[in-house]
């Protein structure tokens, strides 16, 4: 079976002031299709990197990234834009709305570089908002949702062109205690529906509530792999 994300020997080193900076030591691992990981480590410890290179936001130093087989390295610049759009949703701690626009018009964004036409885009738009439960906050722009809200219009803008995997950095790091156990739950939706989810955090809790798998992440080097709460 192919795995949905093959990752083997990544390195990636920085130069910093003159001077090497190794983020990430040899990490390998896999992750099979409809999973969901949790990378958990320190600030610092390389887990934001190691989701930005399996996202095709940067390239390693050495090592190789498989994605359902597909080696990144083998993407020029134009491929990997294409992989980025169609094949994986991001979701950040800081929500990245861009403020001018409303939630349709933030969660239409992967669709308008995609191509589809501005009914194409409604539609699906307002679907993908109905379903993280922020159909009635539609025309509400970043500024007039609360954190929770803007959270969700983040998910809907990450799986509105339907991805089969979700990378999501932290992303209840902004949010309160109730609020971050509600996107969970929205996060566990989008796994039922079938996309894997590569998930850092720092906390074990919201780790061992929603993973199948735990990584733990130390000065760039896997330290462990355990069992989460869900297997």
């Amino acid at each position: 079976m192919t795995h949905a994300v093959e990752v083997e020997g990544l390195t990636r080193e920085y130069i910093m002031g003159g001077e090497p900076l190794v983020v990430l030591r040899g990490v390998t691992l896999s992750i099979e299709p409809g999973e969901i990981v949790c990378v958990m480590g320190p600030s610092g410890s390389g887990k934001s990197t190691l989701l930005n290179i399996v996202g095709g936001l940067d390239r390693p130093t050495a090592g190789t990234v498989r994605i359902e087989g597909a080696d990144l390295a083998e993407m020029d610049d134009e491929r990997l834009a294409i992989y980025r759009r169609k094949q994986v949703g991001f979701l950040f701690q800081s929500f990245n709305l861009i403020p001018t626009m409303t939630a349709r018009r933030n969660v239409e964004l992967p669709l308008l570089f995609a191509g589809a036409s501005p009914a194409e885009r409604t539609q699906r738009a307002v679907a993908a908002l109905e379903s993280v439960g922020l159909g009635h906050r539609i025309d509400h722009k970043p500024t007039e949702l609360s954190g929770g809200e803007q959270q969700r219009a983040a998910m809907a803008r990450a799986i509105v062109n339907e991805p089969a995997i979700v990378l999501a950095d932290e992303p209840t790091g902004n949010l309160d205690s109730r609020t971050g156990h509600e996107i969970l739950g929205l996060m566990r939706e989008m796994n039922d529906a079938g996309r894997t989810l590569l998930i850092t955090t720092h906390d074990r809790a919201i780790a061992e509530s929603v993973a199948d798998r735990i990584i733990t992440i130390v000065d760039g080097s896997i330290e462990s792999i355990e069992q989460g709460g869900t297997s």
